[in-house]
């Protein structure tokens, strides 16, 4: 067995080389592929915020220029162009000029508001020198998507000296026909205020090129158009969209960049980062790292000087957890190390062994106890109810009578006992079979359960017959719930043969009187009422009411 000493020898020296050794040399691998995957991970964040950027500026713009294309003097002065009725002219085009000009006061971010009609002509524009060359006279939507806006690449103006970008709406008429197209010319620069604010976290560059390789505009650096970029260069970043690149930028400086496609705008945007910046950023890693290594090796020292006077400890839990146990308390263990076979490790073993085995037996105790309960009150309920119809049993029948009787004693409030009986009940179960028969009691127990108060009490007395105690209840009272009962039983879906079978019942209804002092007089005038439904011709409720006998059968429909 070795000794804690040893161990505790073992472990300082252990935990000083592995940190100094193996985190040293796999230290530099492991941070040159993080940065190079933060790297890449900022730039294509970079990136893709400013195609973000880009495609709300351009839908921004479009919903800006539907509201002007739905605007009624458009297309009155489309609709007067394309179908000229007795030369008459609702609006003409010097009018929507001067329209366009207003509006183009108003809405600073335009250069240019240009009308054109079915034939690709300019209608009316709010500058005298419009812009609309050939290239974008090509943007006209055709049949295939005549219903939607087209974006023109970034063009160079010489009007008005900058990028432009024109965004080329269809102008419908009410009745859904293509009259012409309203564009709307835009500055890029515009743009690159947007870009900066997206930039702002990660920090890094974009640009944005057009299809051949030219740089438009820069976030950060001042561009003159046309200004290539290298062409090899270039086209890599295209052919692998998302993977980062080191390169030469404009600034002649090394940078790590990569390309993106932006959506909406036919542009290619380049994210980089300072190739400088990046490494100063790997520097302050590493001094973190050896750092960090530094704490971890006096950490260590802490804790190989703290292990040498750790026995009092552990000792000491065992003696606090031995007192919780003396107190009864069992759920308690010792922690113990998964490779700690020392005397104290051994000692914390077998207290917890002891514990657990403790833990055991009390819960085997408690579970036996649980069982016995229900096992106890599963045959106490076997004891008082029956074992077909879930009622309650003859024996059970009797004790609530007699406590009925006694408080009948105390506050002279009379119940109500019903006799029940199935007619014909033999006849049906020699016809039937008995499966049937039991069947049919059981429906017929579930229909009496169903037509009584929480209060009142259901039992099956013997074979076919039932009795029903109404508490607080007279015979007048009790003639509506027999007759309810009687209504309710009248047909029983048997599943066993999937019918619906008729039968009726005899019913004897009696109140409880001062001369009743047992159960068994108060049942046998309760199976005279029975008697005397059954010789009047069944199916109906016989009523004895006190002191004066009569008689109430209602025959079924």
């Amino acid at each position: 067995m070795k000794s804690i000493k040893s161990k505790i020898f073992v472990f300082a020296l252990l935990s000083t080389l592995i940190p100094s050794l193996v985190l040293g040399l796999l230290s530099f691998h492991l941070n040159e592929n993080l940065i190079k995957d933060n790297v890449k991970r900022e730039l294509r964040i970079l990136a893709s915020r400013a195609s973000h950027e880009l495609d709300a500026w351009v839908n921004q713009n479009i919903h800006e220029g539907k509201s002007l294309t739905s605007a009624k003097i458009i297309i009155d002065a489309l609709s007067t162009a394309a179908n000229l009725q007795n030369g008459y002219i609702k609006v003409s085009p010097e009018i929507l000029t001067h329209y366009l000009s207003s509006v183009h006061k108003k809405l600073e971010t335009i250069l240019e508001l240009t009308v054109v009609d079915i034939n690709k002509n300019v209608f009316a524009s709010s500058s005298d020198q419009h812009i609309l060359t050939e290239p974008l006279k090509n943007l006209w939507l055709d049949s295939n998507t005549s219903h939607q806006p087209l974006v023109s690449p970034p063009l160079w103006s010489e009007q008005f000296e900058t990028i432009v970008v024109s965004i080329a709406l269809p102008i419908v008429s009410y009745d859904d026909y293509i009259l012409g197209q309203l564009v709307l010319t835009y500055d890029l620069q515009n743009i690159k205020p947007l870009l900066k604010g997206s930039t702002k976290s990660p920090r890094g560059e974009i640009y944005l090129f057009d299809s051949n390789g030219s740089a438009l505009i820069a976030t950060h650096t001042d561009v003159s158009y046309p200004s290539f970029f290298d062409s090899r260069t270039f086209q890599y970043l295209l052919n692998n969209p998302g993977e980062s690149l080191t390169f030469r930028s404009f600034s002649q400086k090394n940078v790590i960049g990569l390309a993106y496609k932006a959506e909406t705008l036919p542009v290619t945007i380049i994210a980089e980062k300072n190739h400088k910046d990046v490494y100063a950023a790997w520097t302050k890693q590493r001094n973190l790292y050896f750092i960090l290594v530094s704490v971890s090796i006096f950490l260590v020292a802490i804790i190989a000087i703290y292990l040498g006077h750790s026995i009092v400890t552990p000792l000491q839990r065992l003696i606090n957890a031995t007192g919780q146990i003396v107190k009864g308390n069992l759920d308690i263990s010792i922690t113990v190390a998964t490779r700690q076979k020392d005397e104290v490790g051994k000692l914390a073993e077998m207290f917890n062994l002891m514990t657990e085995k403790l833990r055991r037996s009390q819960t085997k105790i408690l579970a036996a106890n649980k069982t016995m309960l229900q096992k106890n009150q599963q045959l106490e309920k076997l004891s008082i109810t029956d074992g077909l119809t879930g009622l309650y049993n003859r024996n059970k029948l009797n004790q609530i009578i007699s406590d009925q009787l006694l408080r009948f004693q105390r506050n002279k409030r009379p119940f109500a006992v019903l006799m029940i009986d199935v007619d014909y009940f033999k006849v049906l179960n020699d016809k039937l079979g008995h499966v049937i028969g039991d069947e049919i009691l059981a429906a017929t127990a579930g229909t009496l359960t169903q037509s009584i108060r929480s209060i009142d009490f259901a039992a099956r007395y013997g074979g076919d017959e039932f009795i029903i105690i109404l508490t607080e209840t007279t015979v007048k009272e009790a003639v509506i719930t027999a007759e309810r009962i009687r209504s309710q039983a009248s047909e029983i879906h048997c599943k066993t043969i999937d019918k619906i079978i008729n039968i009726t019942l005899s019913i004897g209804i009696i109140q409880s009187e001062p001369k009743d002092i047992s159960p068994t007089a108060l049942i046998s005038r309760a199976d005279q009422a029975l008697y005397e439904a059954k010789h009047a011709g069944r199916n109906q409720a016989y009523t004895i009411s006190p002191d004066t006998e009569y008689v109430a059968s209602l025959n079924s429909d």
